[in-house]
């Protein structure tokens, strides 16, 4: 890999938000930056110009918004995977395990297995 001298500025709160990836995966800041940039990269790569234009010129509060985007971002997001399991569920009640598996620091799987895991549990005791 060809080295680059691109002078990057950024904000406090990011330059933490790197020096604890490198921390975690016990790699250099350079790799961190290389992965968060092909994660955006692949984030951004169905956009045509006009919507890559748009952004990386509007705030970001008002980007995050833009459908396409918000949902290359969900798809990415910890807190909303997916549950692997037949349990159809409706999107309230979907967006009501996503918030509780959030507050409980956990999955959605792990919160259906667990609901699962009760309901044989009481079956077994009432045979």
């Amino acid at each position: 890999m060809r080295p680059e001298k691109q002078g990057v500025c950024m904000r406090g709160d990011q330059h933490d938000w790197i020096y604890r990836g490198r921390d975690l995966a016990k790699i250099s800041e350079n790799k961190v930056v290389l992965r968060l940039m092909d994660i955006g990269i692949e984030c951004l790569r169905p956009f045509d110009d006009a919507g890559l234009r748009r952004i990386l010129t509007e705030p970001w509060h008002v980007v995050k918004k833009i459908p396409a985007l918000s949902r290359q971002i969900r798809k990415r997001d910890h807190g909303n995977l997916y549950a692997v399991t037949a349990a159809r569920l409706s999107s309230a009640e979907k967006q009501a395990l996503r918030d509780l598996a959030r507050k409980n620091k956990t999955m959605m799987s792990a919160l259906q297995r667990q609901a699962i895991e009760r309901i044989l549990a009481k079956e077994t005791r009432e045979c």
